[in-house]
């Protein structure tokens, strides 16, 4: 891989964190504004609930971006391809959905209605689930992790730690 692609690899780990924290932020304030209606609280969910849903947008393009690169073999590429395929159609799926709350929530007057705070709260649901989707992925797999995918190149005899070689080229010698 190159530097250039290094680089685009590694921003959607960072976009996808604001996308997160942006859209969970907006959904408490908006539901703040809702109990206590006042434009302060209003504005600050409005500006984060855009926000985040531009942050939705780029974690998608960047992941959308970052599938189209060669991916480096690992040991674990049986056990994400499932995880893998949830996460980039779920993501698709995510975005749309707030998308959809987004142009509603242009049209809609304030205060917000609870049926939209319900649907915004299904929608920071489906975001959940998708960042846990990514980091078991991430965590549990190493799907991305450049160490997991040197490791997963190496012979066999590479692999092993230092300890586990010195123990079998003793064993060997007798």
């Amino acid at each position: 891989m190159s530097l250039e692609s290094d680089l685009v690899l590694v921003f959607h780990p960072i976009a996808v964190h604001f996308a997160v924290a942006l859209t969970c932020v907006a959904l408490v304030l908006d539901w703040i504004a809702h109990w206590h209606p006042r434009a302060e609280w209003r504005f600050a969910g409005r500006l984060c609930f855009f926000v985040g849903v531009l942050a939705l947008g780029v974690t998608g393009a960047s992941g959308w971006i970052e599938h189209l690169f060669p991916r480096p073999a690992s040991a674990f590429d049986a056990q994400i391809e499932g995880l893998l395929l949830y996460h980039e159609y779920g993501g698709y799926g995510v975005l749309g959905f707030f998308v959809i709350l987004a142009v509603i929530r242009l049209r809609l007057a304030e205060p917000l209605p609870v049926s939209w705070l319900v649907c915004a709260t299904i929608g920071v649901l489906g975001v959940l689930v998708q960042g846990y989707i990514g980091g078991e992925m991430v965590y549990r797999y190493g799907a991305g992790v450049r160490a997991v995918q040197v490791l997963s190149e190496q012979p066999d005899e590479k692999k092993k730690a230092p300890a586990e070689q010195s123990t079998e080229a003793g064993t060997n010698e007798k």
